[in-house]
C-alpha cells in the first residue's frame, strides 16, 4: 500500500520469507507493485507507516485525531492475515489499501477511511476520457477535443471525489442526490470562482504572472500601447490558473485610454485586433481552453471617472511625485476611438468570417451616454458620437449576435452612482459608497487601493424538486427552499475554511500577490480582496416549480406568475438575513446551468419518490429519456434556467420581456434575457430601437440577441441559421454556433439537454421585431 501501491504483482516466483513485527517468520508473500513505480517486498510495517502518516488528515477535515501506533499495528496484522487467506498470486497497492479501508470501516472509523481511500478513475473510464467519451464529456461546451482536456477530466474526476469525501456527508449527499448543485466542484478545495479585474492595478505595478516573481519574468509597468495590450492578455491567462470561472475587465477602454494617445484609427484597429486574436488563440486556460473572458465597454468616459487621476505607466497622475495632473476626462476622444476600433475588428470576424466568442463584449448602456456631448462632437467631427458608436454594436448584433448589453439605466443598477458590471455567464458584481468605506480611496487609487469584484463560489437549488416535496403547500415550499439556502451556507463555510488554509500556504499566488510599489519600493496592495468576494446562490427551474405547485406555468396564469415573484422575494430576503447572520455577502442569481439544468431533471427522473411528478413537469424529450435512462445520463431533458420563461413557450418577444424583466431587481447576483433570432437578416436600426426601449422602459439589466450560424469546416464559410449542410459547397463537414447559456460556442460540445433546448427555442423573425 505504501506509497499508494498501484500494483499488480508478480506471483509465486517472487515469494520470499518476510520478517514479522514480532521477529518471527511467515510463509512467503507476493511482491507489491506500488503506484509510485517500484516493485517492493511485502512489509506490513508499510501499512503502519501509511496509517500513521495519513490518518492525521482527519483532524483538519473532521476534527478527529489520527490513529495510534498500537491500533495501526493491529490493523496491519489483520490486513496481512486476510491477504494470506486470499492466496493471491498478484498483489497491488490499491488492493492492499482497499483491504485496510474495509477493516477501518468495520472498526467504526469512517473518517480515517475517507482520508485513506483512493480517488480517481477506473482504467476503462480513463480510456474513455482519452477518446473524448465517458465522464462529463459534454459538461462544458468551451472545452476542446485535445489531450489537455483528457488530463483535465481525469483530474476533475479525482478532485470531485476527493472534495465530496472530505466535506460533511450530509452536504455531499444533497449534491449527489440532486437537491442542490455545487458548481465547479473539481475546484472546490483549490480556488475561488471568478473575478473582474481593475486594469489600473497592473498599469501601476506591472506584471508578475506567477504572483511571486520566481518562476516567471517580472515586467515593470507598461509604457507603450502594445505592451499594455499584451499585459492585459496575460493577466487574463494568468488569472485562469487561480480561478475556476471567467475573468473580466471592468471599465476596459477608459483604463487603456492613456496608451491610445496620438494613435491613428489604423493603429488602434491593429491593437484591438491583437487583443482579440490573443484572447481567442491563447489556449492556456483549464484543459487547453481559450480564456473565458469579458470586457465592459463604455462609448465614452463615465461621469464617475471624469475627474479621477489616470493610473498608467507606473504612476498615479495626480500632480504629485513629479507627475502632471491628468484625469480620465481628458481621454474621451481616445475611448471613443478605441471603442470604434474594437467594433470594427469584431465586425470583420476571423479569417473564416466566424465571430469571436471571447472576450465577450459587455456593452454598457449608461445614463451618461443617453445624451450627446454636443460641444465635444462639434470640436471633434472625426470622432463618432455615442449614438453612432452604439449603432456599431447593433451592427455586430445583427451580423453575429456577439454583444451583450449591460443596462445600467434602471435605478436599482445604481444609475452611475456606484460601480456595477456583468461578467462570466451573466453574474453581476457591484461596489458602491454605501457598502464600501474605501470606495473613494479606490476611485483615486490611494495607496494602491482598487476595485476587486468576484465570487468565491456558486450553488444552485433544484427548485422543481422543492415543489415536489411540498406537495402544493406554499409554506412547505418556501421552507424547503430556505432549508437548501441554509445548507448552501454550510457549504460556503467549508469552502472558506479550506481556502483560508490554502491562502496561508500561498497556493493562490497570482490573486494574492503584493508586488513592489514602483513609487515607495514597499510591498503593494494585494491584488484580490478575498473578503469582498461574494457567495452566490442560484435558482434553476422556477417556472417548473410554479408549474407543479399551481398547475400552470408562469406565463399561463397571473396567479402563477405572482407566486413566482413572491417566492423569489422570500429567497432574496432570506439571503439578506443569512448574509447578516454569517458576516458574508450572499447574492441570489439565475445560474447559467449549462449542465445543471439537465442534471436536476435527470436526477428527479432517477429518484423513485419524484420520477412520476417530474416526468410531466420538465422540458425536452421525456419518452426517449426514459428509454435510455439506464445507459447514459446525458439525456435530452432539462429544467428552465433561473427565472426564465421556457425557451419553447409560444409567446412574443415583448411578452417574454415583460415577464422576465420583473426578476432582475430581485436576483442581484445576475440574470440575462435571451432574444433568440430566426434566420432572416436583422436590421441594426430595429435592434437598436428595441434595445433602447428595453433599457429605458424595463428593469432588464442584461440581455443579448442570439443568432444561430452554420460553419463549413471545408470551405471556411459561415452561413446564417442551422443548416444540415454547407449552402455553398454541400459539405456535411459542418458545425453550428449559438449561445448556450451566456456565451457563443460550438453546438458540438453541448450536452443532450442543451441541444434539445436549441431545437425547442421559439425564435423571433429578426425582420419583424416590434417594440
Amino acid at each position: 500500500m505504501s506509497t499508494e501501491l498501484n500494483k499488480n504483482t508478480e506471483g509465486k516466483d517472487n515469494r520470499q520469507v518476510q520478517q514479522t513485527l514480532d521477529g518471527g517468520t511467515i510463509p512467503t508473500m507476493p511482491k507489491v507493485r506500488t503506484t509510485n513505480g517500484y516493485m517492493m517486498d511485502w512489509d506490513r510495517n508499510e501499512i503502519v507507516r501509511q496509517l500513521l502518516k495519513e490518518t492525521p488528515l482527519a483532524e483538519r477535515f473532521y476534527g478527529v485525531s489520527g490513529i495510534s501506533k498500537e491500533e495501526a499495528s493491529e490493523i496491519a496484522k489483520e490486513a496481512e492475515a486476510r491477504i494470506r487467506k486470499m492466496g493471491v498470486e498478484f498483489l497491488s497497492g490499491p488492493l492492499v489499501r482497499e483491504i485496510v479501508n474495509c477493516i477501518l470501516l468495520e472498526h467504526g472509523h469512517s473518517e480515517w477511511r475517507n482520508v485513506m481511500t483512493r480517488v480517481g478513475a477506473s482504467v476503462y473510464d480513463a480510456c474513455e476520457i482519452d477518446t473524448g467519451l465517458g465522464f462529463e464529456s459534454h459538461d462544458n461546451a468551451n472545452q476542446l477535443d485535445n489531450a489537455e482536456t483528457s488530463h483535465k477530466k481525469k483530474a476533475d474526476k479525482m478532485s470531485k471525489e476527493q472534495n465530496l469525501l472530505l466535506m460533511p456527508g450530509n452536504l455531499a449527499d444533497l449534491h449527489l442526490n440532486g437537491d442542490f448543485h455545487i458548481h465547479d466542484l473539481e475546484y472546490f478545495g483549490t480556488r475561488p470562482f471568478c473575478q473582474d479585474w481593475d486594469l489600473r492595478y497592473f498599469f501601476y505595478y506591472g506584471l508578475m504572472p506567477d504572483g511571486v516573481g520566481v518562476q516567471s519574468s517580472v515586467a515593470g509597468p507598461a509604457m507603450k500601447a502594445e505592451v499594455a495590450i499584451l499585459h492585459a492578455v496575460k493577466v487574463m491567462g494568468s488569472a485562469q490558473t487561480n480561478f475556476a470561472g471567467g475573468q473580466g475587465f471592468y471599465n476596459f477602454l477608459a483604463f487603456l485610454a492613456p496608451y491610445f494617445v496620438d494613435k491613428t484609427d489604423k493603429e488602434l484597429e491593429q491593437l484591438m485586433q491583437m487583443f482579440v486574436y490573443e484572447m481567442m488563440q491563447m489556449m492556456c486556460a483549464r484543459g487547453g481552453q481559450t480564456v473565458f473572458s469579458s470586457v465592459q465597454l463604455s462609448p465614452g468616459i463615465p461621469k464617475l471617472w471624469k475627474d479621477k487621476p489616470v493610473v498608467a505607466m507606473g504612476k498615479v497622475w495626480d500632480g504629485t511625485n513629479g507627475t502632471k495632473k491628468w484625469v480620465y476626462g481628458d481621454l474621451e476622444k481616445e475611448v471613443r476611438k478605441g471603442f470604434r476600433a474594437l467594433m470594427v475588428v469584431m465586425l470583420k470576424g476571423d479569417d473564416w468570417g466566424k465571430p469571436f466568442s471571447f472576450p465577450k463584449p459587455e456593452i454598457s448602456i449608461e445614463p451618461d451616454f443617453m445624451e450627446e456631448d454636443e460641444a465635444f462632437n462639434a470640436a471633434n467631427p472625426d470622432v463618432l458620437s455615442y449614438k453612432e458608436l452604439y449603432r456599431l454594436t447593433f451592427e455586430l448584433a445583427a451580423k453575429f449576435g456577439t454583444p451583450y448589453f449591460d443596462n445600467q439605466i434602471p435605478e436599482y443598477r445604481g444609475a452611475g452612482e456606484g460601480i456595477s458590471c456583468y461578467q462570466c455567464c451573466a453574474y453581476q458584481f457591484s461596489a458602491n459608497p454605501e457598502d464600501d468605506d474605501q470606495f473613494d480611496e479606490k476611485l483615486y487609487f490611494k495607496d494602491g487601493k482598487h476595485f476587486s469584484m468576484g465570487s468565491w463560489m456558486v450553488m444552485s437549488l433544484n427548485c422543481p424538486r422543492a415543489a415536489y416535496k411540498a406537495e402544493h403547500d406554499d409554506q412547505k415550499l418556501i421552507d424547503e427552499l430556505k432549508y437548501l439556502m441554509n445548507k448552501s451556507v454550510e457549504v460556503f463555510r467549508v469552502k472558506k475554511k479550506w481556502m483560508d488554509h490554502l491562502l496561508d500556504c500561498n497556493r493562490i499566488p497570482f490573486a494574492a500577490m503584493t508586488p513592489k510599489d514602483p513609487t515607495t519600493g514597499e510591498p503593494g496592495c494585494i491584488a484580490v480582496d478575498f473578503d469582498a468576494l461574494v457567495y452566490t446562490i442560484g435558482v434553476i427551474g422556477i417556472n417548473e416549480m410554479v408549474q407543479y405547485h399551481t398547475g400552470k406555468s408562469m406565463y399561463e396564469s397571473p396567479e402563477s406568475f405572482k407566486f413566482a415573484v413572491r417566492v423569489m422575494y422570500e429567497m432574496k430576503m432570506h439571503a439578506q438575513k443569512l448574509s447578516q447572520e454569517n458576516g458574508i455577502e450572499i447574492a441570489l442569481a439565475r445560474t447559467p446551468a449549462e449542465t445543471t439544468a439537465q442534471r436536476f431533471a435527470v436526477s428527479d427522473l432517477l429518484h423513485p419518490e419524484y420520477a412520476d411528478k417530474a416526468e410531466n413537469n420538465m422540458n425536452g424529450d421525456v419518452e426517449l429519456t426514459k428509454k435510455e435512462l439506464g445507459t447514459t445520463k446525458d439525456l435530452p431533458v432539462y429544467y428552465t434556467n433561473g427565472t426564465h420563461i421556457p425557451p419553447g413557450a409560444d409567446i412574443s418577444v415583448i411578452e417574454r420581456i415583460n415577464y422576465e424583466q420583473t426578476f432582475f431587481p430581485i436576483v442581484d447576483g445576475g440574470n440575462i434575457l435571451h432574444i433568440w433570432l430566426g434566420e432572416g437578416t436583422p436590421d441594426p436600426d430595429g435592434l437598436q430601437e428595441m434595445a433602447m426601449h428595453i433599457a429605458k422602459n424595463t428593469h432588464t439589466g442584461y440581455f443579448a440577441f442570439t443568432r444561430d450560424m452554420t460553419v463549413c469546416k471545408d470551405e471556411g464559410y459561415v452561413a446564417s441559421g442551422i443548416k444540415e449542410c454547407c449552402p455553398k459547397c454541400g459539405s456535411n463537414n459542418i458545425d453550428h454556433l449559438s449561445r448556450i447559456t451566456g456565451y457563443l460556442q460550438s453546438v458540438d460540445g453541448w450536452n443532450a439537454g442543451k441541444r434539445q433546448e436549441l431545437v425547442d427555442r421559439t425564435r423571433a423573425d429578426p425582420r419583424n421585431l416590434k417594440v
